[in-house]
């Protein structure tokens, strides 16, 4: 399960880093609104990031504390569940007129 693991934080990773450099590129830019993941994607799209990302970091966490293996999936999902709200909690704030901040 480790490789399974380890595959989900490297591709949470890149995915975090695509999102980020893709939102500041959208918003340096004139017209290239298309390209912000915030819009593309919405709020589904930055939970699967994040829920990717908490997974491999919660089961690699978790295999690397000698959990057994059936434990080790339970954090990772935890883990995944975890970054989920962090997502949705630390995501993108309103301004009171209703624009992105």
């Amino acid at each position: 399960m480790v490789p399974l693991y380890a595959i989900c934080t490297a591709l949470g990773i890149l995915a975090v880093i695509a999102w980020v450099t893709l939102g500041m590129a959208a918003t340096a830019w004139e017209d290239k609104d298309h390209l912000d993941p915030e819009r593309r994607f919405g709020e589904r799209g930055r939970d699967v990031v994040a829920a990717t990302l908490g997974f491999g970091l919660g089961g690699m966490s978790a295999s690397f504390a000698g959990w057994s293996t059936g434990l080790a999936a339970l954090g990772a999902v935890a883990g995944g569940a975890l970054a989920v709200v962090a997502g949705r909690y630390l995501g993108v704030e309103e301004d009171p007129d209703g624009d992105s901040a």
